[in-house]
Order: structure tokens, then C-alpha cells, then sequence
């Protein structure tokens, strides 16, 4: 598209070299591919809509968000919003060079902590060179006359059903502050701390790659709605283990079967182990409450790299594992490297023996149904 063929109601900004290395920097901050475009498109947009909106129409204008949990977001949806006065922008950013329809993802709409105001659709230059602001609509108008894609989760509107000059917007601000822009949002159910834990772990699996549309809407609104977003998965520096500087949630053998002395022998029963071996535990619960524990034995070579055994173990009462149980070795780029699955009456499984160089990044999961555990690994 040619910039000499955007009606001059619409918004054309440029975007600095910089914004553009920065939001590209900063996009890499999420782990997922369809995270780092959400990113992408959203810091580009913000970082060059933000100033030119807090010098025209409103200097207190800001992020509704913390920046510091941003990432989180987009990793899961796209968009930003902003707060302006007692107003809430939301910018849905996107590549496409067709402006006949404007989609919303349901988020923005349908959970009463993240819906707006105004919502206004940026148009991104594939180059990132400039953006295009083509119009806005209101959350009213999103909810009465906007097409519901219940397969998408998005509602839409035509090009025509917006309001194209973006100073109508202005005007109206200041003619009318108290215009009516939102409409009724049905109630969300309430989830409990395991619900919660338990629904996050379960989208945790990698083989989910839209976790927004793996739940029913109402389940996965009201897990939005908690504020508490999947975790950044902690990266355990195994060279810190060298030094013996270990986190809490991984033990010793002793501290955690101290009172199972001949439980404690049977797990360092291991032919590979060294006087130079480091072993740590941690335990891990199930939903059906019965607990595993993964232990990993950390040998370091001459050569500079590290050697990892992990092993999977019951706890407790139960001698056995769950059958089906798998263990993964997962590279950083998502590969699957290994997988194990635990038979009927197996009492452990392990996988292969494997070697890194120095900063090799990697991740194990645990995994049974529909449960997932996930530990992200540098070495």
C-alpha cells in the first residue's frame, strides 16, 4: 500500500530506527514465536503511538499494564492498553495491508478488567517503517453490532461500521466526556489457587500452541481475570551447581528421604556417579496427589562440558510410577530430544545420559493426561 493512498482523516506515523530495534530486542523477551510477533507489533506500536498521544491530547497518558508483565500478555493475546484519563485505549496491531475488517480478540471485550473504551486498529508496515491508525470503534459498538467468531474468539467489525477520522475521537472527548462506551459484560466464574495452578500446568504442554483456544471461554476468562498469568518458567544455571549455589526447590537426597535412609541408598545407586557427582531432587505433585521425584546427577568433564543423568522416581507409600508417565528432554528451540514412558509396574525411568557444552539451554518435562511440568535448564 501506498502512503499517498491513506485518506487524510487517518493517522500515519513513522517509526524510528530505534523503536524498531528496541521493539525487536524487546520482543525477545517471550518464549514462543507467536509471543515475539505479538511483542513485536505491540511494543512498535505503543512506543511510537504513546509519545505522539501524550503530546497532542493527553500528557498523563500511560501503559494500563505493567511493562515488566507485558511479555506475559503477549504471549497469549495480542494487543496493549492504554490509559487516558478515565479511558481505556486498546490498540490491536496488525501486518495485514487489507483494512476491510478490524478484529478484536475476545480478551479485550468480554473480561471486565481488560475491556476499553475505544479500540483502535494499527496498521504495522511489514518493515516496520510506519504505522497507520484507520479508524476506532467503542466497546458498545463491538459488543451490538460486531460478528462473533467463536472459532477465532474475536469479534469483528467492516471497515465501514468504524468511525475513520480519529479526531472525531478527540472532539467527542472533550464535548462529551461522560459518553456511554461500554456495554455489560457477563459474569465470569471464580477459579480457587488449584484450579488455577492445575489449568496453568495443563496448558504448560508444549504440544499447546494457542493456549487461548484450548479452554472453554469461560474458563480461560475467568483465568485471566485472576491477574495471575503464567509464570515465567525459572532457568536453573547448572555452572552454579558447580559452585554449589543451589535454589531451595531442588534438595539433597538426605534432605528430602532423610527419615528413608534405605530409600536414600537406592537412589544413589547409580553406575555413573562420581566423587565429582552432583545429585539434587526435587519433588513433584500430581493431581491425584500422589508425588514423583525427578533427580538429576550433574558430573562435570574435562573438556568443560557437563554430563546429566535425570532419573523419575515414586514417593511415598507407592512403589510404583503412574503408568504413562513420561519424562522429556526438550531442546531450547522446542525439540524433542528424548522421551521416556513409564509401563505398569515400573518403579523408575530414566533418560539416556546426554553432554553439554557451556550455555547450552534445554528443559525436562514431566508429564501425565493432561497435568505438565516444566524446568528450564542453562548449562
Amino acid at each position: 500500500m501506498s502512503l499517498f493512498c491513506v485518506p487524510p482523516t487517518q493517522l500515519v506515523l513513522e517509526v524510528s530506527a530505534e523503536v524498531q530495534e528496541q521493539s525487536w530486542q524487546q520482543s525477545q523477551a517471550c518464549v514462543s514465536p507467536r509471543g515475539r510477533w505479538n511483542a513485536f507489533l505491540s511494543q512498535v506500536s505503543l512506543n511510537t503511538f504513546l509519545p505522539w498521544l501524550q503530546a497532542e491530547y493527553a500528557p498523563a497518558a500511560s501503559v494500563s499494564i505493567d511493562v515488566n508483565l507485558l511479555p506475559q500478555y503477549w504471549e497469549l493475546v495480542n494487543g496493549v492498553a492504554i490509559t487516558m484519563d478515565t479511558k481505556r485505549l486498546i490498540l490491536i496491531p496488525d501486518k495485514n495491508l487489507e483494512t476491510r475488517e478490524f478484529a478484536v480478540p475476545q480478551e479485550w471485550v468480554d473480561i471486565p478488567g481488560w475491556a476499553g473504551d475505544y479500540y483502535l486498529p494499527v496498521q504495522v508496515n511489514p518493515d516496520g517503517a510506519w504505522i497507520r491508525i484507520w479508524g476506532y470503534t467503542t466497546h458498545e459498538q463491538l459488543k451490538n453490532q460486531g460478528n462473533y467468531n467463536p472459532d477465532e474468539r474475536t469479534y469483528s467489525l467492516d471497515a465501514t461500521q468504524m468511525i475513520e477520522d480519529l479526531n472525531v475521537l478527540w472532539v467527542v472527548r472533550q464535548l462529551y466526556p461522560d459518553e456511554q462506551t461500554q456495554t455489560a459484560i457477563a459474569p465470569l466464574p471464580t477459579l480457587s489457587t488449584t484450579q488455577i495452578d492445575n489449568l496453568w500446568q495443563r496448558l504448560a504442554n508444549p504440544a499447546i500452541t494457542n493456549p487461548r483456544l484450548e479452554l472453554p471461554w469461560e474458563t480461560w476468562g475467568a483465568l485471566l481475570a485472576t491477574g495471575q498469568l503464567k509464570p515465567q518458567i525459572e532457568s536453573i544455571n547448572l555452572r552454579q551447581w558447580l559452585q554449589n549455589i543451589f535454589t531451595d526447590s531442588w534438595q539433597t537426597i538426605e534432605a528430602l528421604l532423610g527419615t528413608q535412609p534405605d530409600l536414600a541408598f537406592s537412589f544413589r545407586q547409580t553406575n555413573d556417579v562420581s566423587e565429582q557427582s552432583i545429585q539434587r531432587v526435587k519433588e513433584i505433585t500430581l493431581p491425584s496427589n500422589q508425588t514423583v521425584v525427578l533427580m538429576l546427577t550433574l558430573t562435570p568433564e574435562t573438556d568443560g562440558r557437563v554430563s546429566i543423568r535425570t532419573q523419575l522416581y515414586p514417593r511415598g507409600s507407592t512403589r510404583y510410577l503412574p503408568d504413562n508417565i513420561k519424562l522429556g528432554l526438550i531442546s531450547g528451540s522446542g525439540q524433542v530430544i528424548q522421551s521416556v514412558a513409564a509401563r505398569e509396574t515400573d518403579n523408575s525411568i530414566q533418560l539416556k545420559r546426554f553432554r553439554c557444552p557451556q550455555n547450552t539451554h534445554f528443559r525436562l518435562e514431566v508429564g501425565l493426561d493432561d497435568f505438565n511440568f516444566t524446568q528450564e535448564f542453562a548449562s
